[in-house]
């Protein structure tokens, strides 16, 4: 039996022929691992570089705590000298100790002692001052007496006081005879007066508001003339008596201005010029006398 070779068949077309090569994704793979070992070289290269920065730093910290130890040590034994010298002297200090107790308590008794001699001072200082207050109280009892002896005065020397009628026939105020009427008159407040003491002159002398002029003195018949100068205008004023009330008015006085002459000497006259009371006015008794030759 006689066998006929067979041919291959040949592909259709439009059949894909089977491929052989190499994977497509093989290349990739070696392309991963060669940048996943250069990294991880590069991250032992960087790791190894810290360590060793990291070792540097911890060799220097070493060395600063191998300086700082020493520096310690040495203060140490420098403290353990101190305390070696605090030892040997701790008991000449316990010695000073007690002689500083012993001291103290001979403070105590000497202040004791002075403390008990204060007080019989002060017991002492305490009688005296009784003593001077009882001295005082008897004083200002006798001071009171004398007060109420002055009240009294001043009364008697207030009804001793007269009102007049003045040269002018006007009722006068309250007229002194005397100095010590006059301080009353003062005291009392109720107009101001200016004291003079003048003797007879040529020149004119300023009491108060006024300017006077003493012209002629009879002590004999206790008179006198003057004249007085008010506003620029000269008043002559004739054969006035001793106590008379001299009166003449200023262009702003509701009551009249009373010059009273309670002392005639020879060529001298002393009294006083009485004028209404003003506002902010001063009173005689800051005046100063006006005393004239």
């Amino acid at each position: 039996m006689s066998t006929t070779p067979t041919r291959p068949e040949m592909p259709q077309a439009g059949t894909p022929a089977p491929s052989f090569g190499t994977p497509r994704w093989i290349p990739i793979l070696f392309v991963v691992l060669f940048l996943l070992s250069g990294y991880l070289v590069y991250a032992g290269i960087h790791s190894q570089h810290g360590l060793e920065a990291q070792l540097s730093q911890s060799n220097s910290q070493i060395a600063q705590l191998n300086t700082s130890l020493e520096k310690a040590n040495g203060q140490i034994g420098d403290l353990k000298a101190e305390l070696d010298l605090t030892s040997q002297k701790l008991g000449l200090t316990q010695t000073q100790l007690e002689q500083a107790r012993r001291n103290a308590a001979a403070m105590r008794r000497e202040q004791l002692v002075a403390s008990r001699k204060l007080q019989a001072q002060i017991g002492q200082v305490q009688q005296q001052t009784q003593q001077s207050v009882g001295q005082l109280s008897s004083e200002l009892g006798g001071t009171k007496t004398d007060l109420n002896a002055t009240k009294q005065s001043l009364a008697s020397t207030r009804s001793d006081l007269e009102k007049t009628v003045g040269d002018m026939g006007v009722m006068s105020g309250l007229v002194a005879h005397n100095q010590k009427q006059l301080d009353q008159l003062i005291r009392m407040g109720k107009r101001d007066y200016y004291k003079f003491d003048l003797y007879r002159s040529k020149h004119p002398y300023r009491v108060g508001p006024v300017v006077v002029q003493v012209t002629h003195v009879d002590p004999k018949h206790w008179r006198y003339n003057m004249y007085v100068t008010v506003n620029d205008k000269r008043i002559e004023k004739k054969n006035k008596t001793l106590y008379e009330p001299v009166q003449f008015y200023t262009e702003d006085a509701l009551a009249p201005l009373e010059i009273v002459v309670y002392q005639i000497r020879k060529n001298e006259i002393i009294g006083y010029l009485s004028a209404p009371k003003q506002q902010g006015s001063q009173a005689a008794v800051s005046s100063p006398a006006t005393k004239s030759r």
